[in-house]
């Protein structure tokens, strides 16, 4: 009898401790459940910050790309209205240098201004464009370059002059262009004189971009020679979908309106 009541007391304890051991595992293993359930919240938590961070940097898109080769997200034309952007590059006009070694030197004083928006520009003819001047005009552009595909943008400024025959002395051009303050290339040139008929002077730049809005700004002036009947620029483009130099369209020049 004193022997079965201790093998019943060992049992019960047995079973006591295997209990309490049991209990404390799954005390442990709750635990640890609810830990992993807070790192799981904890991790969610921090992702979604990290997005919201990420959306919040990322999400002026009415800025324009910083640097040649900078982008950001290419506005339609309905957008870049309602920003406050209207088609065309405004042009400033300015008295054309007298003499070539000044041709990089732009005035601080100007005769008027217009809205260019593709095609010749009269710089013996400044009244075309409602600038009232009788001299030759040099001119500044300012606005923006809309790029809508990746890849090599180039941008050209042609120079057409006609003169009578007594002119001996070739005027000098100059072609400045500047993409987000930064120079992309000031090439000089002349015009082969007399030019009984249309002589042409032209000057290519080009800049890697992706698609978006470039500040754009560009020098355009030359020397007047003797007999001046005409003497008109324009400025191309050829974007990675061309084949060939074409004149820029106001679409792909802007400028902010009032």
């Amino acid at each position: 009898m004193g022997a079965l009541a201790l093998g019943i007391a060992i049992a019960a304890l047995s079973f006591v401790a295997g209990s309490s051991f049991a209990l404390a595992q799954d005390r442990q293993g709750g635990t640890q459940e609810q830990l992993d359930r807070i790192e799981q919240k904890l991790d969610s938590l921090i992702e979604r910050l990290g997005t919201a961070r990420q959306q919040s940097s990322n999400g002026n898109h009415s800025l324009p790309a910083t640097g040649n080769d900078g982008a950001k997200k290419q506005a339609s034309s309905e957008g870049d209205t309602s920003q406050g952007y209207q088609r065309g590059a405004l042009a400033i006009a300015r008295v054309a240098p007298a003499r070539k070694d000044n041709l990089s030197e732009i005035p601080a004083d100007s005769i008027g201004s217009f809205v260019y928006v593709g095609g010749a520009i009269p710089l013996s003819e400044p009244s075309r464009n409602g600038v009232l001047y009788t001299g030759l005009t040099s001119v500044e552009l300012q606005g923006w370059l809309k790029v809508s595909e990746p890849g090599r943008t180039q941008l050209a400024v042609e120079y057409h002059a006609t003169t009578g025959s007594n002119v001996f002395t070739n005027p000098g051009c100059i072609a400045s262009l500047w993409l987000e303050d930064r120079l992309i290339g000031s090439q000089h040139g002349e015009i082969p004189m007399p030019a009984k008929e249309q002589k042409t002077v032209s000057f290519i730049f080009g800049a890697d971009l992706q698609p978006g809005l470039y500040k754009l700004r560009a020098w355009l002036a030359c020397t007047e020679p003797r007999d001046l009947h005409a003497l008109n620029a324009q400025l191309l483009i050829k974007t990675p979908a061309d084949m060939n130099l074409r004149i820029i369209d106001s679409s792909e020049l802007l400028h902010q309106g009032s």
